[in-house]
């Protein structure tokens, strides 16, 4: 059971999950990624995740106090070793506006679900070497 409205889990589900650098391309959660292959290929990584530290809980924050959150989880995977590409979540219907994110290459699953309790998200994206963006939820 979660603690997550059904109506929120189904608009995580419908949002665009853009990835803006090197090249970009969408994710969109249960459909494979023939770009996300490729680039797991290119790389050698088997696995990806899509975080923001944005709107903590889904409840709409200043756009200073999201950046100061963005710039910490950006600090803190940097500190880790680990490379990151812009990203952007965006609806698809313009209802919500669209939140930084950050894609990033080789994050074992357990990894990104803590990034995703700390800044306190609803849940984060991950994919395996399948290319298949999940929903991931965490409350």
């Amino acid at each position: 059971m979660t603690e997550i409205p059904p109506d929120l889990i189904s608009a995580y589900k419908t949002t665009d999950f853009r990835v803006l650098e090197p090249e970009a391309f969408t994710l969109r959660i249960g459909q494979q990624s023939d770009k996300l292959q490729a680039l797991f290929h290119a790389s050698g990584a088997n696995c990806a995740a899509f975080l923001t530290a944005w709107n903590p809980y889904s409840e709409q924050t200043t756009d200073a106090e999201n950046e100061r959150l963005q710039s910490e989880l950006t600090k803190r995977l940097l500190l880790e070793g680990f490379l990151t590409a812009g990203g952007l979540g965006a609806d698809p219907k313009g209802e919500w506006p669209g939140e930084e994110s950050l894609f990033v290459l080789g994050l074992d699953l357990a990894r990104p679900k803590s990034f995703g309790q700390q800044f306190r998200q609803n849940a984060i994206v991950w994919a395996d070497a399948d290319a298949v963006p999940r929903l991931v939820l965490l409350r």
